[in-house]
C-alpha cells in the first residue's frame, strides 16, 4: 500500500472506539481553548478585519461567527473563526520537534462549522475527527527536517489537516478524500516572513488554510479531482518543497499513538517561545518574594533560534509599538512578568505597550544565546531558557526552564482550560454570563456523548 493510500484509509477508518482515551481528552481540549481564544481575541483589531472580510464576501447564511453572530458559509466561517482565533497568539501549539505547529486552531473551526452545517454529526463524530486530523497534521509537520527560520517555508503541510477533518465530517469516500487532498495541494502555503515583520498574516494564514482544507473537501464532493499522489509523486509536496523529511515521523504509529495528546497549552498569550522565560520568572518571583521594583537586572538565556525570533530586531523586540510585535518580544513578556506578576491580553493591548515600569524593565533586560541550550537544543524554535535577576539587595537568583506549565510533560487539564475561557471572556467584544461560559465547558466535557452539536452554537455568541 501506498503512502497516500495508507493516510486516506486512515482518516476515513479511525474512529471513537479505536482511538486512544488520551487524545479523545485532549481533543476536548483543543476545542475549548480554540473557542476560549476566539472569544479573547475578538475585539482585536485583527478579529475586527476578519470580520469585515467575512461580512465583504457574504453568501448563504448556515453557519455562526462566534462571538459576535452573523452567519456566513461554512468556508467563510472558518476563515473568520480561525483566524480570530489566532488573533491573539494565544492558542495551543505542538513544540516537540523542529517546527511547531497551531494544529487545533487550523482544524477546530473547520470542523465546528461543519457540524453545525449538519446537525447529524454527533460529538463523537467531532472527536474523532478532531483527534484524526490534528494528529495528521502534526506528523506531516514534524516529518520535515529543515527550520522555518531557515527555509522561509512555513508549516505549508497545514491545509491538510483542515482536510482530512472536513472529508472526514463530510463523509466523502476513499476515491473522494483522495482528490480533496489532491486539490488541497493547489492550497498548500505558508511561509516565515510573516514572523520576522510581525505582521497579521501570522493569524490571517491560520484562517486561509482553515478555509482552503475545508474547501478543498468541499470541490471534491462536488466532483473536482486532483492529483493523486499530492505527497510522494513526481511533482509531490516532498519533492517540490520539501525533500529533507524523515518517513518514521509520519508513519510510524500512525492509528496507534495520536501525537494530538502531545500539544501544548498556553497559559499566556504569547508566542510559546517567551513562556519559558515567563515561567521562570514568575517562579523566581515567588520563591524570592521580590517585585518588579526590586530588579536591577535581568540576563535570559537560550539557543539561537528562538532568540532570533523573541529577540531579535532588537530595536523592535526592546521597544515594541505594536501588539502583534510586543506578543514575540521576550523581553516585553518577562519584564510584564516581572513587574505584575502575570501576563494577561490587557498587557499586550496598544495603549499599555508604553508602561514605564515595563520599560525601565526591559531596558535592564539582556538575551543572549547560552552555550549549553545551543549546543543540546539549537535546532529547536521553542528553547530551554536560563532566568538570572540580580536585585537592588544584592541577591543574585536563577532558575532554569526546559518544560513550562502546558508542556505535555506538565500539562494541563480541562478545568485549566475553563479557567482560561473565563479569563478570555473578561475582554471579550460583547459579555459572555457566568452561566454560559459554564455550559459551554459542560457541553465539551461531555462531547462524546453529544448526539448534535446544534446548542453548543447558540452558547458560543455574547450578549451585545
Amino acid at each position: 500500500m501506498d503512502v497516500t493510500t495508507r493516510i486516506i484509509r486512515h482518516v476515513l477508518n479511525s474512529g471513537l472506539e479505536t482511538i486512544p482515551e488520551k487524545a479523545i481528552e485532549r481533543a476536548k481540549l483543543s476545542i475549548l481553548d480554540t473557542i476560549a481564544c476566539a472569544i479573547g481575541g475578538s475585539n482585536d483589531q485583527i478579529a475586527h478585519s476578519a470580520r469585515q472580510l467575512g461580512a465583504l464576501s457574504g453568501g448563504k447564511q448556515e453557519c455562526t461567527i462566534w462571538v459576535s453572530g452573523e452567519r456566513l458559509p461554512s468556508s467563510l466561517a472558518a476563515l473568520v473563526n480561525a483566524t480570530t482565533a489566532r488573533a491573539l497568539d494565544f492558542d495551543d501549539t505542538y513544540e516537540i520537534g523542529i517546527n511547531g505547529c497551531h494544529a487545533s486552531a487550523y482544524n477546530v473551526p473547520p470542523a465546528l462549522a461543519l457540524a453545525e452545517r449538519d446537525p447529524s454529526i454527533t460529538g463523537g463524530d467531532l472527536l474523532s475527527a478532531l483527534a484524526t486530523a490534528i494528529d495528521l497534521h502534526i506528523r506531516l509537520a514534524r516529518s520535515i527536517t529543515t527550520n522555518a527560520i531557515d527555509t522561509g517555508r512555513d508549516n505549508m503541510v497545514a491545509v491538510w489537516g483542515a482536510t482530512a477533518v472536513s472529508t472526514k465530517l463530510l463523509r466523502l469516500d476513499e476515491q473522494k478524500t483522495r482528490n480533496a487532498f489532491g486539490i488541497a495541494y493547489a492550497h498548500a502555503a505558508g511561509e516565515f516572513q510573516m514572523y520576522e515583520e510581525s505582521a497579521h498574516t501570522v493569524a490571517l494564514q491560520q484562517g486561509l488554510r482553515a478555509r482552503s482544507g475545508l474547501e478543498s473537501a468541499l470541490s471534491a464532493m462536488v466532483g473536482f479531482n486532483g492529483p493523486r499522489d499530492p505527497f510522494f509523486g513526481k511533482s509531490g509536496f516532498y519533492k517540490a518543497f520539501e525533500p529533507d523529511y524523515e518517513l518514521a515521523m509520519l508513519l510510524d504509529g500512525l492509528g496507534s499513538d495520536y501525537v494530538n495528546a502531545s500539544i501544548s497549552f498556553k497559559p499566556w498569550p504569547s508566542c510559546r517561545a517567551t513562556h519559558h522565560g515567563i515561567d521562570g520568572m514568575l517562579q523566581l518571583r515567588e520563591r524570592h518574594n521580590f517585585t518588579g521594583d526590586d530588579i536591577v537586572s535581568i540576563e535570559l538565556g537560550m539557543n539561537q533560534r528562538a532568540r532570533s525570533v523573541v529577540a531579535q530586531p532588537h530595536d523592535q523586540k526592546w521597544s515594541p509599538k505594536d501588539p502583534v510585535v510586543a506578543r514575540f518580544s521576550l523581553p516585553y513578556a518577562v519584564a510584564v512578568a516581572a513587574q505584575h506578576g502575570s501576563v494577561a491580553i490587557a498587557d499586550f493591548r496598544k495603549e499599555t505597550l508604553m508602561d514605564p515600569a515595563v520599560r525601565e524593565i526591559m531596558a535592564a533586560t539582556k538575551v543572549e544565546i547560552d552555550p549549553e541550550i545551543d549546543r543540546t537544543n539549537g535546532r529547536d524554535g521553542n528553547s530551554p531558557t536560563t532566568v538570572t535577576v540580580n536585585l537592588r539587595s544584592g541577591e543574585k537568583c536563577s532558575i532554569r526552564v526546559d518544560k513550562p506549565f502546558g508542556h505535555p510533560e506538565n500539562p494541563a487539564s480541562l478545568a485549566d482550560g475553563m479557567r482560561k475561557l473565563e479569563a478570555c471572556a473578561e475582554m471579550s467584544m460583547v459579555s459572555f454570563s457566568e452561566k454560559q461560559l459554564g455550559l459551554i465547558g459542560e457541553f465539551i466535557d461531555d462531547l462524546d456523548k453529544r448526539p448534535t452539536l446544534a446548542p453548543l452554537f447558540d452558547l458560543l455568541v455574547g450578549s451585545k
